[in-house]
């Protein structure tokens, strides 16, 4: 709605897409034709928008490109996680089909014949029940690790799967330690404390969604059952919290707070009446 000086209103039509506008350049008007209190238009303007649309470099609204982008982590992140699990049960049922005993390749502490359990550890399983619980657990947490963490993800999954299998090596109990449940504690460890530390609120949920999920976890790093390592899930869960604290200053961080909006350089803002200056707490 508008005010208008008179009586009379001048409608406008809609304009014509098949034909030339009149800013384009290609017609002239007379000066009869011309209204004098029209503002003039620049060359290829078209005021009948209302807003424009912000473009990224490569021709996609910036709510497309995010998007997109968006799409893209998700699917990196679930091929990555699935590759792995797929390498972890290809070896479990190639253990069982072929009789290939690699369980002895497990991470035996203060052994030099169980030093390449440090790699080989997350890749044996006792049965399928012991692969099953913990796939479901991996497939959550690590793609919950390389979709919010990108880039970094990587290097916590690859840095939690060497330290934890170092540290059951250096401190663990006599034995052969098999499973991927160090990495999974690690990682637990690494997304709760992470999130609360970059006090991000996306990072925040993440952090509540893992105490959800797997919050009872804890129990498995003191010693209460028979034949399970709860070394190695103390093991990793000390690597995930030391990651978490080393690297809290790379990747995603907090949001920086919105500026303040200043008319000028005396203190007044949007908000303040003509003559009425605002009031700073230093």
């Amino acid at each position: 709605m508008g005010s208008y000086p008179s009586d009379r209103v001048n409608s406008t039509s809609l304009p014509e897409f098949s034909r030339a506008s009149h800013t384009s350049g290609t017609e002239k008007l007379s000066d009869d034709d011309r209204d004098p209190n029209a503002v003039p238009i620049a060359r290829g303007a078209r005021p009948w928008r209302a807003s424009r649309r912000l473009y990224s470099t490569s021709g996609l609204t910036l709510d497309e490109a995010s998007l997109a982008a968006d799409k893209t982590l998700i699917r990196r992140s679930l091929m990555v996680t699935l590759g792995i699990l797929i390498a972890i049960w290809g070896v479990f049922f190639l253990d069982e089909q072929l009789g290939l005993e690699l369980r002895r390749f497990g991470n035996r502490p203060l052994k030099k014949d169980g030093l390449i359990g440090v790699l080989t550890m997350p890749f044996l399983h006792g049965d399928f029940h012991h692969l099953w619980g913990n796939t479901v657990s991996f497939f959550s947490l690590n793609s919950l690790l390389l979709y919010f963490y990108r880039n970094l993800g990587f290097k916590v999954l690859g840095w939690s799967w060497i330290a934890t299998g170092s540290l059951l090596w250096f401190s663990g109990a006599p034995g052969n330690h098999i499973g991927l449940s160090g990495i999974i504690y690690a990682l637990s460890a690494f997304l709760f404390l992470s999130g609360l530390i970059r006090q991000s609120p996306k990072l925040i949920r993440v952090s509540m969604v893992v105490v959800f999920l797997y919050g009872s976890i804890v129990w498995g790093v003191f010693p209460i059952e028979v034949g399970i390592s709860w070394q190695g899930h103390l093991s990793g869960a000390i690597a995930g919290g030391f990651l978490s604290v080393a690297w809290h200053k790379q990747g995603p961080q907090k949001p920086a707070p919105p500026p303040l909006d200043d008319d000028d350089d005396d203190g007044f803002t949007s908000t303040d009446s003509p003559g009425e200056k605002s009031n700073f707490n230093g």
